[in-house]
C-alpha cells in the first residue's frame, strides 16, 4: 500500500511540474489569457518574483517582449505552439504535385524563400469563416494562360482550384490580370484598373520572362510589389518566376525585391529548368516540349507543374495555419530602389478622349491605338498629368516608325534608338519626359511617314 501511494504521490508531483513547465500558462488554467499577459509584465517589472515559465524567448529573463508575446498568443495572433518563435515551416509535396510529375527535391528547389506567410493565415481564416476572397494575377502571357488547351488548364485556374477545394462554402472571385507581350513596366501603369480596383486577397505577380535585367525594368517591377502589398486590401503577396527555353528568366534582380518585403517566392525555373533532358544536364525527366509548346509558354503539363507548385506553398500554411502567427508586419517604410512609380496613369482609348485626333483613327488589331497611315499628318494631340511620361507604340512598326513627339510644345523629340527603352513583345517603349515634379503636359505625336500606331501614354509621378 505504501508503495501505491508512493507512486500516486511521484505521479501527483511529476503532473504539476509539466503543468508548472508550460510556456507562459502562469495561472495554471491550461490556456494562455491575458491574465497571463499581466502577469509577465508584472515579473518584467519586478513587481512580482521571477518565474521562469514567463520567460517564453528563453533568453534567461522576463521582459516586455515576453509579455507582449503572451498578449498576442491571448488574442489568437500567435498559437501557443508558435510563443517561442522557434517553429519552421515546411513544404512537403501535395499529392497532386506529384501527379504532375514534380518530385520533393523539386519543390525544395523551386521555394526560393518562404517569406512571412502571416498574410497568407490571416486570407485563410477568412476564407475559412466563409468571408468571400478574390484572388488575383497579374504578368505577361504565361499568367494568362498561354498555350493552356481549356482556361481551367491554366496554371492561374489550378491556383484558383486550390481555394475552391479548401474552402468549399466560401465565394472566391478571381481575376486575371495577366495581359500577353508586357513587362512589369506595363503593370505596374495598369495595376490599378486590372487588378486593385477588386481589392484581391491574394495576389500573385509573374514578370519573369517579360523583364529582362536592366536598371528600369527592375525599378518597375520593385514599384509594382509596393503598389500591391501596400494596397488597400494588404493582400497576401507571392513572386513566381517562370522561364524561357534555355532556363533564363529576370529573377536574380527580383530576388532581392521579394527578401526586401520578406514576401514568399516560387520558381518554377529552378525546381524544373535542372531536370529538363539535354542543355548539358546530367540525366533528366523532362522533354522540354512535354511542357512547354514554344519558347516560354507551358503546355497544359506545365501549367499543372507551375499552379501546383504554388499549391504546395498554400497547403503547408493551410495546414500549419494553428502554429503560424497572422500579426502581420508593417512594410517598410523606405525602398529597395528608388519609387518611381509610385502613382501611375495609363492613358488609353478606354479612358481618354484626345484634345484632337489628327489624322489619327483608332485602330483594332492586338490591342487597340491610335493609329496614322499616310492619311494626313496632322498631330493627335493628348492631356497628362505627371511628371515622367514613357510612350507604347506597336511593336509591329516600332523598326520602321518614322514620327515625332514633342511635349508643351517644345523641340520635336524622334522616336528612335536614342529614346527607346525596350521592345518588348507587343510594344516598343519610349522615353520622352522626366521632371521632378507632377503637372500637365500636352502631347502631340506627328506622323512623318509610313504608320505608326500609339498605345496612348504611361504617365507616373511620386507624392
Amino acid at each position: 500500500m505504501k508503495k501505491i501511494i508512493a507512486i500516486i504521490l511521484a505521479l501527483a508531483m511529476f503532473t504539476t511540474m509539466v503543468a508548472a513547465q508550460i510556456p507562459g500558462d502562469l495561472d495554471g488554467d491550461d490556456a494562455i489569457t491575458v491574465s497571463d499577459a499581466l502577469k509577465a509584465m508584472r515579473i518584467a517589472s519586478q513587481l512580482d518574483p521571477y518565474d521562469a515559465a514567463a520567460d517564453v524567448d528563453g533568453n534567461g529573463s522576463v521582459t516586455v517582449a515576453d509579455a507582449l508575446q503572451l498578449l498576442r498568443c491571448a488574442m489568437g495572433f500567435i498559437t501557443p505552439e508558435g510563443l517561442a518563435g522557434d517553429f519552421q515551416l515546411t513544404v512537403p509535396i501535395t499529392e497532386a504535385a506529384l501527379e504532375t510529375g514534380l518530385e520533393q527535391f523539386m519543390v525544395d528547389r523551386g521555394m526560393t524563400s518562404l517569406g512571412d506567410p502571416a498574410r497568407f493565415v490571416r486570407v485563410m481564416r477568412k476564407a475559412a469563416a466563409g468571408e468571400p476572397i478574390t484572388v488575383g494575377f497579374i504578368g505577361g502571357s504565361v499568367t494568362y494562360g498561354g498555350a493552356a488547351t481549356t482556361q481551367y488548364s491554366r496554371w492561374a485556374r489550378v491556383v484558383e482550384a486550390w481555394w475552391k477545394k479548401t474552402f468549399p462554402q466560401t465565394q472566391i472571385n478571381y481575376v486575371n490580370a495577366g495581359q500577353s507581350g508586357t513587362p512589369s513596366l506595363f503593370g505596374v501603369h495598369r495595376v490599378e484598373d486590372d487588378l486593385l480596383q477588386y481589392e484581391p486577397d491574394f495576389v500573385v505577380i509573374e514578370f519573369g520572362v517579360n523583364d529582362e535585367l536592366q536598371d528600369w525594368q527592375r525599378d518597375a517591377y520593385a514599384s509594382l510589389t509596393r503598389r500591391i502589398i501596400t494596397s488597400s486590401s494588404q493582400p497576401a503577396t507571392l513572386l513566381f518566376f517562370v522561364m524561357n527555353e534555355g532556363g533564363t528568366n529576370a529573377q536574380a534582380d527580383q530576388i532581392p525585391i521579394g527578401n526586401f518585403y520578406d514576401l514568399p517566392m516560387i520558381s518554377y525555373c529552378d525546381a524544373v529548368w535542372p531536370s529538363v533532358i539535354g542543355y548539358n544536364h546530367t540525366g533528366g525527366k523532362f522533354n522540354w516540349r512535354d511542357i512547354c509548346a514554344d519558347w516560354v509558354h507551358p503546355t497544359d503539363a506545365g501549367h499543372a507543374m507551375c499552379g501546383e507548385l504554388i499549391n504546395c506553398y498554400l497547403e503547408a500554411v493551410y495546414q500549419n495555419i494553428d502554429k503560424l502567427s497572422s500579426e502581420c508586419k508593417p512594410v517598410r517604410e523606405d525602398t529597395p530602389v528608388p519609387y518611381y512609380y509610385q502613382n501611375t496613369k495609363w492613358y488609353n482609348y478606354r479612358n481618354t478622349t484626345p484634345v484632337s485626333m489628327g489624322s489619327f483613327v483608332r485602330y483594332y488589331n492586338n490591342g487597340s491605338s491610335w493609329q496614322a497611315n499616310g492619311n494626313g499628318t496632322d498631330p493627335l494631340i493628348l492631356r497628362c498629368y505627371g511628371s515622367r511620361i514613357i510612350m507604347p507604340i506597336q511593336q509591329s512598326e516600332s523598326d520602321t516608325v518614322k514620327a515625332t513627339v514633342t511635349i508643351d510644345g517644345g523641340d520635336p523629340i524622334r522616336l528612335d534608338a536614342e529614346h527607346l527603352l525596350i521592345s518588348s513583345g507587343r510594344y516598343a517603349y519610349y522615353f520622352l519626359y522626366d521632371s521632378e515634379s507632377p503637372a500637365w503636359h500636352t502631347v502631340e505625336l506627328t506622323l512623318l511617314d509610313g504608320t505608326v500606331s500609339c498605345g496612348g501614354l504611361f504617365v507616373s509621378w511620386q507624392d
